[in-house]
């Protein structure tokens, strides 16, 4: 094919557009008519993870590392597949590889500590991350991967400093302002959380990631809430026989328990931005939190009843039915809450009014992945990206999810 550079940049430019299906079918025809073009392969392995078609990325990148197999490229394109594919171990051998062809390119580094961070090992990541700094102090994602390197070992300042480096290396990077959101909620700031993760959503609208962030956030403090309220109200449940008091002021004290749980909730509420208390309203009417909801306060009225109504005498036999009745309240809310987070809810954030967010191409920040560098296709190395526009390279989804660890952090009820 004597056009083949042509094709196989117009290849690359279509996946620098997330158009994966048209590359795909045109670089199909360049590897039937050159099937031993390494590079083809590569952009077809591309295409493949763009598309999350990542067994058939790994049969892509093994066959260009063996048409090539000094080339670094496709054992770094295998790791990313791999780790999306949860076989970690393999992942960090492809790396290892890659950094062992070439280890004077710093994306090589990244993405052994990538596969290393998704298998587990801090160390290694920690070890990689830091060559990488080394040879590219001024890389956006290497500070932002160095970043979530040092959140993984829980040193929260020292990842926070790595994200505020990427930031102000390139102020669209949307995964630095995602996990600035993740080391706030570490830190029990959920509105500081709420506020990044709305900036991270805002830059990459099209990034689900962010927007499932922003609903576990919010779903953590409705949990959080309900486990404050029925926790105050177990406790109160307990006075009557405790101190014998009167019915009367015994209702007061749950009307200024909601009363004050509700305003609390509302404290919280009123600090996050604008576009977070339109998510709130929106969350609060979903089936699952208002079932949630529902079942905490009845479960609690119930058990304030049985209580407030039932004759001195009887009180001491009461009193555990009461405290059974708000238990299985409170836990019957959780099971809500947990459907809820599972479906996402996906608070997409056309809640938002259009000209809040700002629209932008995508913005993926995992390019050390996928991108070539210098060497057999120092062509397609390194173009200038506009208005916060990043190729598709990914780091793997469940790095930027705020994690279960983050989640128990913020919801002492699960």
């Amino acid at each position: 094919m004597t056009e083949l550079p042509q094709e196989l940049a117009r290849a690359s430019a279509m996946l620098d557009v997330r158009r994966f299906d048209e590359a795909l079918a045109l670089l199909a025809r360049v590897v039937s008519a050159e099937p031993e073009s390494s590079r083809a392969w590569c952009l077809m392995a591309r295409a493949h993870l763009g598309a999350e078609r990542y067994t058939e990325a790994i049969s892509a990148a093994n066959r260009a590392v063996s048409l090539d197999p000094a080339d670094e490229w496709p054992h770094r394109l295998a790791s990313n597949a791999l780790v999306h594919l949860g076989n970690f171990p393999d992942a960090l051998r492809a790396a290892d590889e890659a950094r062992r062809l070439a280890p004077g390119y710093w994306q090589t580094h990244v993405c052994v500590a990538q596969a290393a961070l998704a298998g587990q090992r801090p160390g290694v990541a920690a070890e990689a991350a830091s060559r990488a700094r080394a040879l590219a102090p001024n890389e956006p994602d290497v500070h932002f991967l160095s970043g979530k390197v040092s959140l993984a070992r829980g040193q929260l300042a020292e990842a926070r400093e790595h994200q505020e480096q990427a930031l102000a290396l390139d102020p669209a990077h949307s995964g630095a302002m995602n996990e600035l959101g993740r080391i706030r909620l570490r830190r029990h700031d959920t509105a500081g959380a709420i506020r990044h993760f709305i900036s991270a959503a805002r830059a990459t609208p099209e990034e689900r990631i962010y927007s499932r962030n922003i609903d576990v956030v919010l779903l953590r403090t409705v949990s959080r809430t309900i486990y404050v309220f029925t926790l105050v109200a177990l406790i109160l449940i307990w006075i009557p026989a405790v101190t014998h008091l009167d019915r009367l002021p015994f209702v007061i004290a749950l009307g200024m328990t909601a009363g004050l749980t509700a305003a609390c909730f509302a404290w919280i509420v009123l600090r996050m931005p604008r576009e977070a208390r339109r998510l709130v309203r929106r969350t609060l009417r979903a089936p699952r939190v208002a079932a949630a909801l529902a079942l905490a306060s009845g479960g609690v009225a119930v058990a304030f009843g049985l209580v407030a109504f039932a004759p001195a005498a009887d009180l001491t036999g009461v009193l555990p039915v009461a405290v059974v009745i708000t238990v299985a309240a409170r836990l019957a809310a959780f099971a809500a809450l947990r459907g809820a987070a599972r479906k996402h809810l996906r608070v997409v954030l056309s809640a938002v009014r259009p000209g809040d967010l700002t629209h932008r191409p995508q913005g993926e920040h995992g390019r050390a992945a996928q991108q070539p560098v210098d060497g057999p296709h120092a062509e397609d190395r390194g173009r200038p990206e506009r208005g916060g526009q990043r190729p598709v390279d990914r780091v793997p989804d469940h790095a930027d999810a705020v994690s279960r660890e983050d989640a128990e952090r913020a919801d002492p009820g699960e």
